[in-house]
């Protein structure tokens, strides 16, 4: 019972500090967040400063005086979460802080002996960084002149200033200080911290959408890529696309990741790309080619792999190009890659290639029926194809009773 008790009211206060941290930093603009924790370091310096003062027996006008500038700060930090600009709310800490709280401290807590406190100075500065207004240099001017003269009026008359009576007023200063100085180093550490967090969270947005717009710009690149490619073989018109398709069906069969998938599904796209390279002449040649224009045709795949390694962004992405005509035998182009040398990819797309290549009309021929596509990718397991995608690529034909995956 005394632990869920205990659970239950750690539980009430951390709700109430989040709410609390809400209001005076999480929903306010950066000038209101420096402001509101310089007033904080105000009212914890203060109420630090008159416990001790009590602790070690200060004069009651002493103890009062910090007491005074807990309560005023406190005014203050509620008149800068309500006022519509914190300016106002900075220059009224600005203006009592220096004509009326650090006169009361000086003169009842030993003058110029005592100093200004270190945790006021540090208020009065964040506040001064936060007005950003002409009248910053009057409020400036006069509370420095305003103290100069405090210093020369408590010289010349002694009897005005409360000195430290106790033997331990060195104790008190050094005790303040350890105190306050630890507490405005955390408050600024864990602000900094807060704002590079909340910055590196807004670069990561902004290269999140960054990234995310040159994907979408790459993709249609690509896909005016593929279309350039089916434009410029007039018997070929949507091949890269439909590989693009027959290559993911396989992927998803084999089980690939997603990420895996989209990698290849661009790969496809892009497979013919080299035969931009090519002259127009061989590419659309009704008749049979010479020996010497099939060589010109078997330069495509290493012109597409040097163009798409141009494109630094999307990795890896001239494998499909590169080696969509190695077969599994060896006895493929351009590098005489065997079996699984070749990447999985480039075995996938050169399943689907062939696929479209037997399916699409030609010049010469329409296409095939599926009965005699069946059989040419069972003669070609383990020659031209990976006998597993090949296998893969029968199983998906064995589903498309209507034989709908061809061109139309």
């Amino acid at each position: 019972m005394y632990n869920e008790a205990m659970s239950a009211v750690i539980g009430k206060i951390k709700k109430a500090y989040r709410k609390i941290y809400k209001v005076l930093i999480g929903d306010c603009d950066l000038w209101q967040q420096i402001f509101n924790i310089a007033v904080i370091i105000a009212i914890a310096g203060a109420a630090v400063s008159a416990v001790i003062s009590i602790a070690l027996g200060n004069t009651p006008m002493a103890i009062g005086a910090f007491l005074l500038t807990t309560v005023f700060a406190a005014i203050c930090l509620v008149f800068s979460i309500r006022a519509k600009d914190v300016i106002y709310a900075a220059v009224l800490f600005s203006v009592v802080a220096n004509f009326i709280l650090f006169p009361v401290m000086f003169f009842t807590s030993g003058g110029y002996h005592g100093g200004m406190p270190l945790w006021l100075l540090m208020g009065l500065v964040m506040c001064w960084v936060v007005i950003r207004h002409k009248v910053l240099y009057l409020v400036y001017t006069l509370g420095l002149l305003f103290q100069c003269g405090c210093i020369l009026y408590s010289e010349r008359h002694p009897e005005t200033v409360s000195l430290f009576n106790s033997e331990h007023a060195v104790a008190v200063d050094i005790t303040q200080s350890l105190v306050l100085v630890s507490l405005i180093f955390g408050i600024i550490i864990k602000y900094q911290n807060r704002a590079y967090e909340k910055k590196k969270q807004e670069l990561d947005k902004a290269n999140a959408y960054l990234e995310k717009t040159n994907e979408r710009i790459t993709l249609q690149s690509m896909y005016t890529l593929a279309k350039t490619i089916d434009a410029k073989d007039k018997y070929t018109n949507g091949h890269s696309m439909r590989v693009a398709r027959y290559a993911e069906m396989i992927a998803q069969r084999i089980g690939l990741a997603a990420e895996e998938i989209y990698d290849l599904t661009n790969m496809a796209m892009l497979h013919d790309i080299g035969k931009i390279g090519v002259p127009d002449m061989i590419i659309n040649k009704p008749s049979k080619l010479t020996s010497d224009e099939y060589n010109i045709i078997k330069g495509h795949p290493v012109i597409g792999y040097e163009i798409l390694s141009e494109m630094p962004e999307l990795k890896d992405i001239g494998i499909g190009a590169r080696w969509h005509h190695e077969r599994y035998d060896g006895t493929g182009y351009p590098d005489g890659l065997r079996g699984e040398e070749i990447p999985l990819p480039a075995r996938i797309i050169c399943v689907a290639d062939a696929y479209d290549a037997m399916t699409s009309n030609r010049s010469y021929r329409d296409n095939l029926t599926q009965d005699i596509v069946k059989s040419e990718l069972e003669k070609g397991k383990g020659t031209q194809f990976d006998p597993v995608i090949a296998d893969i690529m029968l199983s998906i034909l064995e589903e498309d009773m209507n034989y709908e995956l061809r061109e139309q």
